[in-house]
């Protein structure tokens, strides 16, 4: 699938969020656990943060580098006929594996805040706190904030 020349903008600002929320999200996971593991708290604070705080222009550099080399990986994949073939024997042997998690029924619950005391915990807090009465300030944002709506929904999790 070959990405229109039209969205290729918007893409490669919403992967820049999404590569520099990341970020965020592994220094929360630093700072917050013994076993350094991004948890799901560690990935809504860093989606929140980048929603909610304007990146620097250092940031905004090398994010949307970041998306743009995300973006010709995809390209040249796709421009290569056996990535095809690869990927459908992959699903097919994907299919063969059996399912052998356990299916706990999962309730509502709050995302865990930062417990550090650091400038981004900090402030983690502090959009945590915002982000109900946040208002999306361009159509990139509302885009953001609604799929950082959608996965709570999806992991009944709220904010």
């Amino acid at each position: 699938m070959e990405i229109p020349k039209e969205a290729l903008p918007l893409i490669q600002s919403f992967l820049a969020q999404m590569s520099s929320a990341m970020k965020i999200s592994e220094v929360l996971a630093d700072h917050n656990s013994n076993d350094k593991e991004i948890t799901p708290d560690d990935i809504i604070g860093g989606l929140v943060y980048r929603l909610m705080i304007p990146m620097e222009s250092s940031e905004i550099e090398t994010s949307m580098n970041s998306a743009k080399e995300i973006i010709d990986r995809i390209d040249d994949s796709e421009s290569e006929e056996e990535s095809d073939q690869i990927d459908d024997d992959r699903t097919k042997d994907y299919d063969k594996i059996d399912e052998c998690y356990e299916n706990k029924k999962q309730f509502n619950r709050k995302v865990k805040h930062p417990i550090c005391n650091c400038s981004i915990c900090s402030k983690v807090r502090v959009c945590l706190l915002n982000y109900k009465i946040h208002e999306c300030s361009d159509p990139l944002a509302d885009k953001f904030k609604n799929a950082i709506n959608h996965a709570c929904e999806e992991h009944k999790i709220y904010i």
